[in-house]
């Protein structure tokens, strides 16, 4: 994607969109500030710019989720979808068992469910992250950089709630602008969840950890374990982790 950006007219007809657009593919390769080795004051940048939120155990409070409830960093910890630092929405209208501020509550819940919406003739069930909001600019890219309102997501964690839903095929998947989305991991017949009310939590390996994105979603791909009502994604928690910024 990098590269991409790399290559397209937007970097050729804007200096500093360009730079920040190497810069970006020279710290994801090498580690380096400046990738034109310049000593410019106005553009250096160390990776402390980039908040490191590592994943230490199921339900911790490392998370992207967490610190965007604490403004990042600034204020002591409040639901960050009530404070809106963030937004979640579900594939099914909010309703008493579906709403979305539970899912970064930090409290359990018993029953927190999405269901299915019917596009082109099949379900299609998800949980939606976004980091930021609209804004007027004349192109997303260059608004998502300048913003700092992208995440490299490299662990996620989901927690069951307290049905026996269980899910075995989803998958977790990234976009920059809500209507893309790239498989980050894909789980088929996946059976950690065995057990109501349950933490379970899984890495991103290879590129597409290096990949930074707005949005998140997990997606269910196919039925559940619960015969009554298969297409529900029963889960109460979500948090995620990476280099934010």
């Amino acid at each position: 994607m990098l590269l991409q950006l790399e290559r397209s007219n937007l970097s050729k007809k804007i200096p500093t969109f360009e730079y920040l657009v190497k810069e970006a593919i020279s710290y994801l390769e090498f580690g380096l500030a400046d990738p034109q080795g310049d000593q410019n004051a106005r553009f250096q940048h160390r990776r402390s710019s980039f908040k490191e939120l590592q994943y230490i155990c199921d339900g911790d409070s490392n998370g992207v989720l967490y610190f965007a409830g604490t403004s990042y960093g600034e204020h002591q910890w409040v639901n960050p979808v009530l404070s809106k630092r963030i937004s979640i929405s579900a594939s099914s209208p909010v309703s008493r068992y579906t709403d979305p501020k539970v899912l970064v509550s930090r409290t359990y819940q018993g029953t927190s469910f999405t269901g299915p919406r019917i596009e082109d003739g099949r379900n299609n069930v998800w949980w939606m992250i976004d980091f930021g909001q609209d804004h007027q600019v004349l192109n997303f890219y260059l608004s998502a950089l300048f913003r700092h309102l992208l995440l490299m997501c490299n662990y996620y964690s989901l927690r069951q709630d307290g049905s026996r839903a269980y899910i075995r095929c989803w998958n977790f998947q990234g976009s920059l602008d809500g209507k893309t989305w790239t498989d980050l991991r894909v789980h088929e017949n996946d059976t950690t969840m065995c057990k109501p009310g349950q933490f379970a939590s899984w890495p991103i390996v290879g590129p597409s950890a290096l990949l930074p994105f707005r949005f998140f979603r997990v997606v269910l791909t196919a039925p559940t374990t619960d015969e009554s009502n298969p297409w529900n994604f029963c889960i109460c928690f979500l948090e995620l982790y990476g280099f934010f910024r």
